[in-house]
């Protein structure tokens, strides 16, 4: 190691980003949309998706085996879509019970079971290292669930998480250069009640993605993008090529 090696400017490497949210918004089509995809599935959720994937995985071990396909043969694939984390993680739950003979990840004392399964997450986000070695772009897919979340700096209140166990969460958060948050703009219209006066509703409006954290929910980026952004690949990517 000499002065030598020291360099000014980051070598810009393939992101490796979640996008979570309610089920039906479009996630796995937000993912066949993306560079020469290839859908590495832990649940049935292509539906009628035009798009390369493998079979949907029945164990752990299938799941790390696709992976690890693409990772030792050359393919003409640019991007690994997960498909999705809290299926992957049911895999993982029964792969570690299998293994130590528990009948249930939550049977052992002391959330054993889920500290067990933390090295199972390690060994994943391994791999999807070695894919981004291989200059694939990694999107992982994940569903929404509303929890109640502490903050020592503000009162308690519900926010949207990724669904997963939390310190599994945390480990994937941690890990993605992007966690994006996609969900509905919701709006209000005025409409006429009853007595003749005029009240306000909610309205659903168009599929949005956000990009950074609020008190209602996570999420992250490492390339300055807007706040909210369209529900669209092409958009985002250019934003973070700039």
């Amino acid at each position: 190691m000499s002065l030598a090696n020291i360099r000014q400017k980051a070598k810009l490497k393939p992101p490796i980003m979640v996008i979570y949210g309610p089920g039906g918004i479009g996630k796995t089509t937000f993912g066949a949309t993306m560079n020469k995809p290839i859908i590495v599935q832990a649940e049935d959720g292509i539906g009628k998706i035009e798009c390369p994937h493998f079979p949907v995985a029945k164990s752990y071990n299938e799941f790390v085996s696709n992976l690890k396909a693409l990772i030792d043969d050359e393919s003409e694939f640019k991007t690994v879509v997960i498909d999705s984390l809290d299926w992957l993680e049911t895999l993982m739950h029964e792969h570690v019970c299998e293994k130590n003979g528990w009948p249930d990840i939550s049977a052992p004392a002391y959330g054993k079971g889920y500290s067990a399964c933390i090295e199972i997450w390690k060994e994943y986000l391994a791999l999807l290292n070695q894919l981004r070695d291989k200059s694939f772009t990694i999107l992982q897919i994940a569903h929404n669930e509303v929890r109640r979340y502490e903050d020592p700096s503000s009162e308690p209140h519900d926010r949207h998480q990724i669904k997963l166990h939390r310190k599994a969460a945390d480990l994937v958060i941690e890990h993605s250069d992007a966690v994006l948050f996609a969900n509905y703009k919701i709006g209000t219209i005025q409409v006429k009640g009853k007595g003749g006066g005029m009240t306000t509703k909610l309205k659903q409006g168009d599929r949005t993605i956000f990009t950074q954290e609020t008190p209602g929910f996570q999420a992250k980026n490492r390339f300055g993008l807007d706040n909210e952004m369209p529900f669209d690949w092409k958009e985002i990517r250019e934003q973070m090529l700039r």
